[in-house]
């Protein structure tokens, strides 16, 4: 899929949760407060984007500016440029 429109195509990373040890006990149901950022491979940009970015390239932006894509069965994930905090 290419992205057009100022879209970088992008595959998100999955960060795997650390399980700590603590003496404090807290309830069954407490689930730790999420943040609202996440990384992501950039995988295409659209030839009118103009953030300096390259493919493989691991970016920082806000989870809710994620746009999934179902196209035969296969997810794709775009956001726009402005949406990138930043390069990691």
């Amino acid at each position: 899929m290419k992205p057009f429109n100022r879209h970088i195509l992008v595959k998100p990373v999955e960060e795997p949760k650390k399980k700590e040890k603590t003496l404090v006990v807290l309830p069954t149901d407490y689930k730790r407060p999420e943040s609202p950022y996440q990384l992501a491979e950039v995988l295409e940009l659209s030839d009118d984007c103009k953030v300096k970015l390259s493919s493989g390239d691991k970016i920082v932006f806000e989870k809710r500016t994620l746009q999934k894509i179902e196209i035969d069965g296969e997810l794709h994930y775009l956001i726009l440029e402005n949406y990138v905090y930043g390069r990691i």
